[in-house]
């Protein structure tokens, strides 16, 4: 038997691991009585997971308890956790020739037959067959006490009453800060001091890594070690900077890049475990390595006031950055997530709320940007490009055989070049294949154009100064890689190529994003995007278009 005082009476209950579990949230156990003492009365969540009769129950009494990266939730339901804490992906699976027949000859007239020819070819041709299934993911779990255990970030999502996470004291905000940045970091700094993680939402030229750096000195000035980070060495440098200008003590700021963390802590590359394909492209197009002291390190995974910051957060799902995330400050780091898109292809949107918490209000569009003059409008310019294959094609590796054709393209790649010439200056083109962005950069530099190309194998200093000849008119074309999809500051931009595009939600907005920052004598941005007659280019097409219609302030042409 179990007794609790509270300050209406006491109440008898039968033992259990569970309740005592439940107990140790509100009350605390006194050894000279033998009792457990609740201040608060009894809280309604617990009278009704322990079935009591309790009428005057006191509401907004903490529902669980803090530990590291996670709370443990009481009276939480599996369907509501279905809900909230669960998604569903699509991965490929081996399987044999019989179940991807089955499954391709669905709706078929003659399905029998259909399958009977499928398996015949399959058989002989060898192969590799491999359908889509669904997988379910579920980021909470049901501890053994009965309690749920849901990674920090997604605890708003529940609407339960929780103790804070962290004593922050109240934010003294700076007279040079726009108005909505104002109310973004007052959000931010609300959803650190309740659940120790906050997303913050901000399109490109709305100053996302400016208030990054206010943030960085109002958490070092509460003696917070600031970790600031991204995949991108020039992030990193630009997140410093940033915090530098803002007069945050330099012995509490720490930049450092997610690859060199990562090594760090586990001895191995981002490239050599990334595991999802969004995530291999942005291994392979941008991890960079930068200095960390011994110091720095033991700090990071040692001390518990510490604070980690990480540009580009849509990363965030990979699993590599989930455990430097997860590793920061053992466990307990406030964390911030700062991106222009917090989404994913592989609808893995959850993870980047979990581990770097939920979006805060306001977001930040580019529209909204454009529509109080903080930004240029931007016009995207669909021009039709020439036939570059006759044949049809299918799967993953129809698609590789058509890109193939696309690259190597000379009436396509002579187009590129002619909307290049005739753009206003200085003008961005972007491709995803280095051999591509070689080639075109070639033939640029032919057509008379000052041009340097950027990939992932040109180091992180050598592209600084490439962005700064461009920023100072020592260059006038810049061709790039997918390297240039993501923090790329670079106002003077007037104009864009995308000489080959994908279908990538994040990818597609950010590009237009390289625009958009104002610049003196810069009324208007313009891109061009190229129209294929035929084939998955085309596809990939109109579902960009379809994410450009959803910017009131961005205008699709067709010329």
């Amino acid at each position: 038997m179990i007794l609790l005082k509270t300050p209406r009476g006491q109440i008898k209950l039968s033992y259990s691991s569970n309740l005592v579990s439940a107990l140790k949230v509100f009350a605390r156990f006194d050894p000279a009585t033998k009792a457990w003492i609740s201040d608060v009365g009894v809280p309604c969540w617990f009278a009704y997971l322990f079935k009591l009769n309790v009428p005057d129950c006191v509401r907004d009494v903490p529902q669980g308890r803090w530990w590291r990266g996670v709370a443990y939730m009481w009276g939480l339901g599996e369907d509501e956790v279905k809900k909230k804490a669960c998604f569903t992906v699509e991965r490929w699976q081996r399987t044999t020739c019989e179940e991807y027949c089955e499954k391709k000859c669905v709706g078929a007239w003659d399905s029998d037959r259909c399958e009977e020819r499928c398996v015949e070819r399959c058989e002989e041709e060898g192969w590799r067959t491999a359908v889509k299934v669904q997988q379910e993911v579920c980021l909470a779990k049901k501890a053994d006490d009965g309690s749920w255990q849901v990674p920090r970030g997604l605890v708003p999502l529940f609407g339960r009453t929780m103790p804070k996470f962290a004593e922050l004291g109240s934010p003294l905000m700076h007279p040079d800060l726009r108005f909505y940045q104002v109310d973004v970091l007052h959000s931010a700094w609300y959803m650190l001091e309740s659940v120790g993680a906050a997303t913050i939402q901000m399109a490109t030229g709305a100053g996302k890594s400016y208030v990054s750096g206010y943030l960085a000195k109002l958490l070092a000035e509460r003696g917070y070690h600031v970790y600031l980070t991204a995949m991108q060495l020039d992030l990193v440098y630009q997140l410093r900077e940033f915090a530098e200008k803002w007069g945050a003590p330099a012995d509490k700021i720490h930049a450092v890049t997610v690859q060199t963390l990562y090594r760090r802590l586990t001895g191995r590359s981002i490239a050599e475990e990334a595991e999802h394909e969004e995530d291999k492209e942005a291994a392979s197009a941008y991890a960079d390595e930068s200095e960390m002291t011994e110091d720095e390190f033991s700090i990071f995974t040692n001390e518990k006031k510490v604070a980690i910051i990480m540009d580009e957060a849509h990363h965030v799902p990979a699993r590599t950055v989930k455990e430097v995330m997860s590793a920061a400050g053992g466990g307990w780091a406030l964390r911030v997530g700062l991106t222009a898109t917090p989404w994913r292809n592989d609808n893995r949107d959850l993870e980047i709320y979990a581990y770097a918490g939920v979006v805060v209000e306001p977001r930040i569009t580019s529209s909204f940007l454009i529509e109080h003059d903080f930004a240029v409008p931007v016009e995207i310019r669909v021009v039709k490009a020439p036939k570059c294959l006759s044949e049809k094609v299918n799967g993953a590796e129809g698609w590789a055989k058509e890109l193939k054709a696309l690259v190597e393209c000379e009436a396509r790649n002579r187009l590129i070049v002619d909307l290049a010439l005739k753009a206003e200056k200085p003008v961005l083109v972007i491709t995803n294949r280095v051999k591509h962005a070689e080639l075109l950069g070639k033939m640029l530099k032919e057509a008379g154009l000052r041009v340097e190309v950027v990939t992932g194998a040109v180091k992180g200093e050598v592209r600084k100064k490439i962005y700064d000849d461009l920023r100072e008119g020592r260059i006038e074309t810049l061709v790039a890689t997918t390297i240039a999809d993501e923090g790329l500051d670079l106002p003077p931009l007037r104009s864009l190529v995308i000489a080959v595009g994908g279908r990538s939600k994040t990818r597609t907005l950010q590009r237009i994003g390289r625009l958009v920052r104002p610049y003196p004598g810069k009324k208007i941005a313009v891109a061009y995007e190229l129209e294929d007659p035929t084939g998955f280019a085309r596809q990939h097409l109109h579902e960009r278009l379809k994410l450009y219609k959803s910017e009131p302030y961005w205008h699709v042409v067709h010329l």
